[in-house]
């Protein structure tokens, strides 16, 4: 699952097997670029195994998900008992898991006030107590995308710098909180873009960590070569701790291409289809299907050609597609009479010349994968009650549609 993923020195080793002693103060050693992970908010036990499972399916191992210092103080030991059961779920399924104790979103800016330090620091502490010694744990981030906020974007100009130390300083407070209280445990920040990276922070944490919502190519490449520059001049680690969205022109695909170039681990945001992100965000459907093969090809290194040596589909290479659009042909008129009566058609037989049709223009993408006819042709088939008027212009659309691609008269 994670090769090389916790490498014991040999001298510890010989000490902890020779003489049961254990040796403490030695950080795990990971191989970051082995990390397949998605960004899975908290949900219930036999939910949660159930789509993890799904993940299983193409590999992936790591989890990273969000913590409430306001859920916490709700109902502090229902809320850790809860965060605990979680991580040793994900553990038991093959997912280590990295908790963010703060974000950086929507920051409520009194959080980061020193006189309100005390409060984060009793969360924190309660936090990394109870999962600092969880074998399920992967590391820290201890704060989500810390200057992408109102705080710091709306700030007048001349506050600007004052706000960003204000959040590097919290940040630096927390860092040393949480290394004192779990000296073996890695730690990162999820730092918006590698841009964003600053060294008075980043030189205190165990791996770097950046995100990725870039809209072109060259954006991506400048952001990663950020991120490299980076973990050269701190000679540390660092990966993709965030990215893909659709509505952002940030496929998956595309950012995934990226992170095998520059053999970086990543997690993808996020796992499900879900909630108010359903429509931008999302690998599995609650089903365990999914909306896109290529985001799933691209987990497992397959990237679509987009050189000069693509070859164009032809979907009557064979004769094949003349064949469906003589099929639809005769089922919409081989039933009719003098007096026409469409009432008379045949649903079997238009809805099996549709479905030839359809894989045709499936198998060649030359529809629309989010609108997909065989998907179209199965609720017709369901539907005992279907318009059948109705499933004769569907058959009359297939038809043109195939006409109109390989160019028959």
């Amino acid at each position: 699952m994670f090769p090389r993923f916790f490498i014991i020195s040999t001298f510890g080793m010989l000490l902890t097997l020779i003489f049961n002693i254990p040796v403490f103060g030695e950080k795990p050693t990971i191989d970051c670029s082995s990390i397949r992970g998605v960004c899975y908010n908290r949900t219930p036990s036999e939910k949660a195994r159930r789509e993890l499972a799904f993940g299983k399916r193409v590999g992936l191992n790591a989890v990273r998900f969000w913590l409430s210092p306001n859920a916490y103080a709700n109902n502090k030991d229902a809320y850790i008992q809860e965060i605990v059961e979680f991580v040793r779920v994900c553990d038991e399924n093959g997912y280590k898991s990295m908790p963010i104790l703060f974000n950086g979103n929507m920051l409520n800016p009194k959080t980061i006030e020193p006189e309100a330090y005390s409060t984060a620091d009793a969360f924190a502490t309660d936090i990394v107590n109870a999962l600092k010694d969880e074998p399920g744990l992967l590391m820290w981030d201890i704060m989500n995308e810390p200057l992408c906020n109102d705080y710091i974007h709306k700030a007048p100009e001349n506050e600007r710098a004052i706000r960003q130390e204000k959040t590097w300083a919290f940040l630096r407070h927390e860092i040393e909180l949480v290394r004192k209280l779990a000296p073996d445990n890695l730690i990162t920040v999820g730092y918006t873009t590698a841009w964003e990276i600053e060294e008075s922070t980043a030189s205190l944490l165990d791996v770097l960590s950046f995100h990725d919502y870039s809209d072109t190519r060259e954006k991506i490449r400048g952001n990663f070569e950020k991120a490299k520059e980076w973990s050269e001049k701190l000679g540390k680690q660092v990966m993709n701790t965030e990215t893909g969205c659709l509505a952002r022109a940030n496929p998956y695909e595309m950012v995934l291409q990226f992170c095998q170039e520059y053999e970086m681990g990543w997690f993808l945001f996020e796992l499900m289809i879900h909630g108010r992100c359903i429509d931008e965000h999302g690998i599995f459907y609650p089903d365990g299907t999914i909306r896109d093969a290529g985001t799933i090809a691209a987990m497992f290194g397959c990237f679509r050609n987009r050189g000069d040596s693509v070859v164009p589909t032809n979907p009557n290479r064979e004769g094949k597609a003349s064949q469906a659009i003589a099929l639809i042909q005769n089922a919409l008129t081989e039933y009719t009479s003098d007096a026409f009566d469409y009432r008379r058609s045949d649903k079997k037989k238009l809805l099996d010349a549709c479905e030839v049709a359809a894989n045709l223009l499936e198998a060649c993408e030359l529809v629309p994968m989010s609108d997909l006819p065989t998907a179209q042709i199965e609720k017709y088939r369901q539907d005992k009650n279907a318009d059948l008027w109705e499933i004769r212009q569907f058959a009359f659309k297939l038809a043109n549609r195939l006409k109109e691609v390989c160019q028959i008269l």
